[in-house]
């Protein structure tokens, strides 16, 4: 049923997400992202990195 489904939201950890270090490994491990769909996006100055939340299976491989 659809009362019954887990609604999953995209949360960027700021203690874990060092932008000034950044290799973006979570882009790199995103089966999503690894499937040619643009589910992480790391702006190109301050390399902040931004889910989204409707292409984001919940894999929680990006953590």
């Amino acid at each position: 049923e659809e009362c019954d489904k887990l609604t999953r939201i995209a949360i960027v950890n700021a203690d874990r997400c060092k932008p000034k270090r950044c290799r973006q490994e979570c882009k790199k491990s995103c089966p999503v992202v690894r499937m040619g769909k643009l589910c992480i996006e790391v702006t190109p100055n301050d390399k902040i990195c931004t889910i989204s939340e409707e292409l984001c299976i919940g894999c929680g491989i990006c953590v």
